[in-house]
């Protein structure tokens, strides 16, 4: 008897998320067209039902977001969540209920956590800029290998992750190395762009980096208070922005995401918004705002589209919640 407790008390648990919040709001607001809809808040992942388990030893609290700073969704619809104050990567496989908080790659405790991205193959790629490393797991959550060679050197704070959708290649935003370094799916190193400066190409502390359908990075030149783009063969396709306190200028631009529309968003912490412009950089509009309410932002950061369900996550990262939106044409 006593055994058959034992195994029904160490069943998985399974787990689930509900959205906190809800409230009608929209982008434009009223008369115009509808852009962009307001979903809801997630604050936490959450054992769902009663059972053995959660009877003996309680639900806990492990599955709380606490200082949220990147977020990425898989093809499955599996969400990965960089937490900084948990120095830790939440990770959600709803087709499993499954749930799981990773805090070591092998034997190394993670120690900065500050990007995630799912390649095609739902293998998980998490930036340690401490560690200098990127970390990868397999779809169990399993650590796989390090990657941190950069021809006869290494990464020196690695950041923004991507991986191109039209050839698989993981493009790692090295941010004090002041350029982008381009990685096969195996690790293998391929090859950098940019070095340090103000000319078209170069960057200033590049932190964030987006990928589209065809191939295209969107890069935050955090430090030249630009965004640039390059096309499939690394070649500088437009640049825009510049160091101001109004619409359409960046303070502290961090996150960047692009959706199939070509419109660019790009989260400004200082201004606790998102601004969406054009691939011209022509400044389209802004969600946000100041505050604790639905649609608010207190100074976020990491920003994904997931472009299958047409979902925007956004990283409100001091009010410790994933906020989600709903895009429209």
């Amino acid at each position: 008897m006593s055994a058959v407790l034992f195994l029904t008390a160490c069943a998985p648990v399974k787990w689930g998320y509900q959205l906190n919040s809800p409230a009608k709001l929209q982008w434009p607001p009223p008369p115009s067209p509808v852009k962009i809809v307001y979903d809801g808040t997630l604050s936490a992942f959450k054992p769902t039902g009663e059972s053995m388990f959660t009877r003996i030893f309680g639900r806990g609290d492990s599955g709380q977001i606490i200082k949220p700073v990147a977020v990425a969704v898989g093809s499955d619809g599996r969400l990965a969540i960089a937490d900084a104050a948990l120095t830790g990567v939440h990770l959600y496989i709803p087709s499993e209920q499954r749930y799981m908080l990773l805090t070591h790659a092998g034997k190394l405790r993670l120690k900065s956590p500050v990007s995630v991205i799912f390649g095609p193959d739902l293998r998980l790629y998490v930036s340690d800029s401490v560690w200098r490393q990127i970390f990868v797991f397999d779809q169990r959550g399993d650590f796989v290998q390090g990657i941190s060679a950069v021809g006869n050197t290494t990464l020196k704070r690695p950041t923004g992750l991507t991986i191109r959708p039209d050839n698989n290649l993981l493009y790692v935003a090295d941010t004090t190395a002041h350029r982008l370094e381009i990685f096969d799916n195996q690790g293998n190193y391929r090859g950098h762009i940019g070095e340090r400066g103000k000319e078209p190409g170069e960057f200033n502390f590049p932190t964030h980096i987006a990928s589209d359908a065809q191939g295209r990075i969107y890069v935050n030149d955090a430090m030249n208070f630009r965004v640039q783009v390059f096309s499939p063969r690394n070649e500088v396709l437009a640049i825009f922005g510049h160091h101001g306190n109004g619409s359409g200028d960046f303070a502290m631009s961090k996150g960047i995401a692009v959706d199939n529309k070509g419109v660019i968003y790009v989260v400004d912490t200082l201004f606790d918004r998102v601004q969406l412009f054009d691939i011209r950089g022509e400044y389209l509009l802004s969600i946000g705002g100041k505050g604790t309410g639905p649609g608010e932002f207190w100074l976020p950061s990491g920003i994904f589209i997931d472009h299958k369900t047409r979902k925007l996550y956004v990283c409100d990262t001091y009010n410790k919640r994933i906020q989600i939106f709903t895009l429209h044409d």
